[in-house]
């Protein structure tokens, strides 16, 4: 049984660390924001990189950032094909296959954090409107 260090360095390698290390990030700020918005009652004004924004950036940048690595793994597995001299279309399609996780990924982090954002922001205009 392999363990999950060796089954995200067979998928994605380093490019899979980042796109966990942002979801652990984006996870921290929802906890974070949740307890601020929901916590006490109103709301006061915050700088980008301490507002709920943050939440939303991150997990677009996921979703490109998986966009990118998808990339960069069919070029390097386009170069490894022409080297070679017979590739079995069976191998081909299982890198393809595998070259969609980081992509997939990228977008489930994007889709949660569009939410959790929207829950967020819904929260934060209802406060503002309340202080005004």
């Amino acid at each position: 049984m392999k363990t999950l260090a060796e089954t995200m360095q067979m998928m994605g390698g380093i490019f899979l660390w980042i796109q966990a290390l942002i979801m652990v990030l984006i996870l921290i700020l929802a906890i974070q924001k949740f307890i601020r918005y929901f916590g006490k009652p109103g709301s006061q004004k915050s700088p980008f990189h301490s507002s709920h924004h943050a939440i939303l950036f991150l997990g677009i940048f996921s979703f490109v950032w998986g966009m990118f690595t998808q990339l960069v793994g069919i070029v390097q597995a386009l170069n490894a094909i022409i080297e070679a001299a017979d590739v079995s279309p069976e191998l081909v399609l299982m890198g393809l296959k595998n070259s969609f996780v980081s992509p997939v990924i990228g977008l489930s982090t994007m889709l949660l954090s569009a939410l959790v954002w929207a829950i967020l922001h819904v929260k934060y205009t209802m406060a503002e409107k309340k202080r005004a």
